[in-house]
């Protein structure tokens, strides 16, 4: 209950929540819009979905860097952004090459960030919470994970499935306007 009431714990919680709604919805969409509107082959369907995952393997020690330098709302906050600026032109790129180039580029801002939210929630939790509130933060993932896909399938299915990539980049920045509603200070309670 301490951790359920701690405005960071909960604020975290809730931007992952919506991050990880518009990580689980792309991983669902990206594959079908490849496939169905860009024609695309199973095997360049996997090559996009390696470089999204392989721009974040480079970012990932990157950003964990940069937050132990320069703070973590700093590199969250710009990871978030950019991955929503980054959906916006994508959709607007929607099929053509410059479509697949930015799928790399998002994966760098979209995946740079799962390990800067972890840390800044140890950070936040009390030391002797710290397993407890990293099981809140992924039991709210996970929520995530599974509403994510399914409103990105309604949207696609009554508007199109471009309506989906608005959605990821709706959901990105509901993450990023609960991370600057996150208390800076960090409190440690022995």
């Amino acid at each position: 209950m301490t951790l359920l009431t701690d405005r960071a714990v909960v604020t975290l919680s809730i931007g992952s929540t919506f991050r990880t709604m518009t990580q689980s919805a792309l991983l669902t969409f990206l594959p079908v819009y490849l496939a169905r509107d860009m024609g695309y082959s199973p095997f360049w369907i996997g090559a996009a979905m390696f470089a999204l995952q392989a721009a974040g393997f480079i970012a990932a020690p990157i950003a964990g860097h940069l937050s132990d330098t320069i703070g973590r709302r700093q590199i969250v906050a710009s990871s978030m952004a950019m991955t929503a600026v980054v959906l916006l032109a994508m959709v607007f790129a929607g099929g053509t090459i410059w479509f697949v180039a930015l799928v790399a580029v998002l994966g760098f801002f979209l995946f740079a960030v799962r390990a800067v939210l972890q840390a800044w929630l140890l950070d936040a939790a009390p030391p002797s919470l710290g397993g407890s509130a990293i099981g809140i933060l992924f039991g709210a993932q996970a929520a995530g994970a599974a509403i994510g896909p399914i409103c990105a399938g309604m949207l696609a299915d009554r508007y199109g499935i471009m309506a989906a990539f608005y959605f990821l980049a709706a959901t990105i920045v509901v993450a990023n306007l609960m991370i600057f509603v996150t208390p800076s200070g960090v409190v440690k309670n022995p």
